[in-house]
């Protein structure tokens, strides 16, 4: 009798085994679990003497992966850009060049460094694989900040979580600008938290904040979140304007000069500025798509005075922000609608139940990642540092809740939030360790 009473209990298990894995396989849990699970036990049990040359080797390996196997169509701004870039490499610069950039100049940088990268090598795979070793490097950046902010087991972790994340992975194969944006964005707050002050290390903030600017247009963002930081954490106001000054001085000279040679050189009339500012408003405020680009808004696009107005108009129907925000925060948060920013992604050989797998995957992997952040930050006494990227994760909150929303403008704030979700991965490793203790 107890042999069979066992043999219940074991199939009992078995059974229930397989439903929970039935039930959490394709909405991601399941997955998301055993990827925190698998990279906690790794960072545990196996010690690296070096493991920052570890962390890059495992980067660009999955990075060139994900580059060979997801094979993205170039659509949209991004074929504009590319074909745009390849113009200028084998026309010159003063070829004549596509009227969308007489509007949207800010997008010019982008097609300049293009065109400077094909001049010498004509592969969309070499700007794919440039991406590949920006976004390694931001991934470094993630180690090397998370382990001043907390210690090196937790920087372990957290870096590796990132490596895994697939939706900047994904990102790497579609020649957006966000990249090396980034990049020049992450050593420029590095430089700001950690190295002494000096005059000169408040000019190298500005050009390289200035230089990722002009790449995507948020290297503004870091730079309120410095002077904000400066204000808040430094009671010594006088040292603090000084520094603000330097940095905003060299910020706007990096990037009203190229600009300015762009508009001397007659490429374009406006250099990398921006001739139609409200767009991103209109868009950002249309409550039927819940800040979506939609491609009937075109229709104002084409006279300023009556897109005004209808900008207006939506600003001031305040009835619909609740719902609009709340939508908004689904969606360029928690990334919701997901699966609408891929454009038939490997749809030759990826089932529509695979994709909405690794769909789910990501959504509840950067759910857990924000859960941290809170859990990191709530009734906790946070590091100086820490202020940096809760300011910074807050403005870029506030931009997007006025603004055109998308998934792929998440790849900034997301990395704030890994960084923030150190804070809580520490908490729960600190627990574990007094666990563990006799």
């Amino acid at each position: 009798m107890e042999k069979i009473k066992k043999f219940f209990i074991l199939f009992t298990i078995i059974i229930l085994a397989m439903t929970i894995l039935c039930g959490t396989i394709e909405n991601g849990l399941l997955l998301s679990i055993l990827s925190f699970l698998a990279i906690y036990l790794f960072v545990d049990k196996i010690k690296f003497k070096h493991f920052l040359l570890f962390l890059i080797s495992f980067s660009l390996i999955t990075k060139i992966a994900g580059i060979l196997l997801i094979k993205t169509p170039l659509t949209g701004d991004f074929i504009l850009m590319y074909d745009t870039a390849k113009h200028i490499a084998k026309e010159g610069i003063h070829t004549p060049i596509h009227g969308y950039f007489n509007i949207w100049g800010y997008q010019l940088f982008h097609v300049l460094y293009e065109a400077m990268i094909l001049k010498c090598i004509d592969s969309a795979f070499i700007l794919k694989l440039l991406n590949v070793f920006y976004s390694t490097g931001i991934t470094v950046f993630i180690y090397l900040i998370v382990k001043k902010l907390t210690n090196e087991k937790t920087a372990r972790i957290t870096s590796l979580l990132y490596t895994i994340a697939l939706y900047p992975l994904y990102l790497n194969t579609i020649l957006g600008n966000q990249q090396l944006a980034l990049l020049l964005a992450l050593a420029g707050i590095y430089l700001l938290l950690y190295k002494k002050d000096s005059r000169r290390k408040w000019i190298l903030i500005g050009i390289l904040l200035g230089i990722s600017h002009l790449e995507r247009n948020e290297g503004i963002v870091y730079v309120a979140t410095a002077i904000f930081y400066l204000f808040l954490s430094q009671p010594n106001w006088k040292k603090n304007l000084q520094k603000s000054a330097i940095l905003i001085c060299t910020f706007l000279l990096t990037v009203t000069i190229p600009s300015a040679v762009v508009r001397e050189l007659q490429i374009n009339r406006i250099g990398f500025g921006n001739a139609n500012p409200e767009w991103k408003f209109l868009l950002g405020f249309n409550s039927e798509t819940y800040g979506v680009y939609d491609k009937n808004d075109e229709a104002y696009a084409s006279d300023l005075e009556i897109q005004h107005q209808e900008l207006i108009k939506r600003v001031l129907d305040v009835k619909k922000w609740p719902v609009l925000f709340y939508n908004k925060i689904k969606i360029q948060f928690l990334y919701a609608s997901f699966g609408a920013s891929f454009d038939d992604l490997n749809a030759g050989s990826t089932t529509q139940n695979l994709k909405e797998t690794i769909f789910n995957y990501i959504r509840v992997m950067n759910f857990f990642i924000i859960v941290l952040a809170f859990y990191g930050i709530f009734k906790e006494k946070i590091k100086g540092e820490a202020t940096f990227f809760m300011i910074n994760f807050l403005l870029f909150f506030g931009a997007y809740m006025l603004i055109e929303i998308s998934a792929r403008y998440y790849y900034n704030p997301q990395v704030t939030l890994f960084i923030l979700s150190s804070l809580g991965i520490n908490k729960l490793l600190t627990k574990i360790e007094k666990k563990k203790r006799p």
